[in-house]
């Protein structure tokens, strides 16, 4: 896999006018030099990349997911297999009030490969079976118990060989080393191959149509599946996140797309799903995009809909994405979308950046995440940095911030957990 570019620490800073940034680094940087620079309040530097290929081709990103966050409480994996978990509910762990911003161990867990949340958790351990807790509202841990909230790890029966998961709001998604791809949970309107006789799955049922996938991506009925040719297919519910123009069914009750592969000009080695959305970074550094694009979700111009991909016009030369944020071959930190500011959650405000702007530089990314307004980046030297918002101490800072001010939203902030 390609090496990006390394990445400095940065201090807490002083003044809500300012974020920090980084001073690039030579190779012979054992101690990173750091530094302020200011920037004003209501204006960060916009992307402006060259519209050229990058001279390396990109290799498929298929890094273990580390970090997983809900919309209230996180989870990351130390490279030594330890779990552990911080933020408000679904701990795994007793505390006092059912909160703590503080990153901890959750006992008898040494194993551990990967987590993905949405409203549960899901976990990968080395024998390849998959652990699950939180939300079962759709049976998306346990179909046969009918609590809605599973406070345990709990393994998940039916799969075996288990190499990458992926957690959705109602529905748990596995792929085996085979390169076959299973879902647990939800089949509203029978997104699940068609499947009209059961709302709720209730075993691990193995989608139709993929074949030697190596990495899954899923949020809310989409599913995205990369092949080990680098091609992207896409199945699920009658969302514009498919990336195909396609014909809708004239029964409300059935959403069925079969996996069919998105058409893409190179291939494709980073890419991230959601229900209105998707892009796909290529290996010549350019990004395609697809899906609705009504709150700024694609960074582009275009207020409509776009049913096939097209190209980005302003993210170029880029290494690693997700949902609204990327990052350069320089390690700059590029994020868009829309955001949220106030004092507090019943004064908020929202704003729609239709534009890349940059909050970070020096960045070299092991993964970029995202979760309930909460982002975040894990970094090759093993830290991971926040920004959005902390209402449930999900950043693992050790504090719970319920202010939404522009500048703390905005700021990547380094939690207290890393990788080692």
């Amino acid at each position: 896999m390609q090496k990006l570019m390394n990445f400095s620490k940065k201090k807490p800073t002083m003044s809500l006018a300012i974020i920090l940034m980084m001073s690039t680094l030579s190779a012979c940087d054992k101690t990173p030099s750091e530094h302020l620079q200011a920037l004003t309040k209501d204006k960060y530097p916009v992307a402006n990349m060259p519209d050229e290929p990058l001279q390396t081709p990109l290799e498929i990103n298929i890094e273990p997911k580390r970090l997983a966050m809900t919309s209230s409480w996180s989870a990351g994996v130390k490279d030594d297999g330890t779990l552990w978990t911080w933020g408000t509910d679904g701990l795994l762990r007793d505390t006092k009030t059912g909160q703590d911003p503080t990153p901890r161990q959750v006992e008898g867990v040494n194993d551990a490969v990967a987590v993905s949340g949405a409203g549960h958790m899901l976990l990968l351990r080395k024998d390849g079976t998959v652990w699950g807790w939180g939300s079962n509202y759709h049976g998306q841990v346990d179909p046969n118990d009918k609590d809605t909230f599973v406070e345990e790890l709990r393994k998940i029966e039916g799969i075996k060989n288990i190499v990458d998961i992926a957690a959705g709001e109602m529905n748990s998604i596995f792929l085996d080393n085979d390169g076959k791809v299973y879902v647990l949970g939800n089949n509203e309107h029978a997104w699940v191959n068609g499947i009209r006789e059961v709302e709720v799955l209730s075993e691990p049922t193995k989608v139709a149509n993929l074949e030697n996938i190596i990495r899954i991506e899923f949020q809310n009925g989409v599913l995205l599946a990369l092949n080990k040719k680098g091609e992207l297919f896409s199945t699920g519910k009658a969302e514009y996140a498919l990336g195909r123009s396609i014909e809708l069914s004239q029964d409300p009750d059935f959403e069925y797309y079969p996996a069919q592969k998105v058409q893409l000009p190179n291939k494709v080695v980073d890419f991230y799903a959601s229900s209105s959305h998707a892009m796909a970074l290529l290996e010549d550094g350019r990004v395609s995009v697809w899906g609705s694009n009504g709150s700024g979700q694609l960074a582009m111009k275009a207020t409509g809909d776009i049913l096939v991909p097209q190209k980005h016009e302003k993210l170029h030369k880029i290494i690693n994405i997700d949902e609204s944020s990327a990052i350069t071959e320089n390690g700059d930190l590029y994020v868009w979308g829309e955001y949220g500011f106030g004092e507090n959650r019943n004064s908020i405000s929202t704003r729609t950046y239709d534009k890349p702007f940059l909050i970070m530089q020096n960045v070299k990314p092991i993964q970029l995440i995202d979760g309930y307004l909460l982002y975040a980046v894990v970094t090759n030297d093993g830290n991971v940095w926040y920004w959005n918002w902390n209402e449930n101490g999900q950043r693992g800072t050790g504090e719970v911030v319920e202010s939404m001010e522009k500048d703390y939203v905005l700021t990547p902030e380094k939690s207290l957990f890393t990788l080692n």
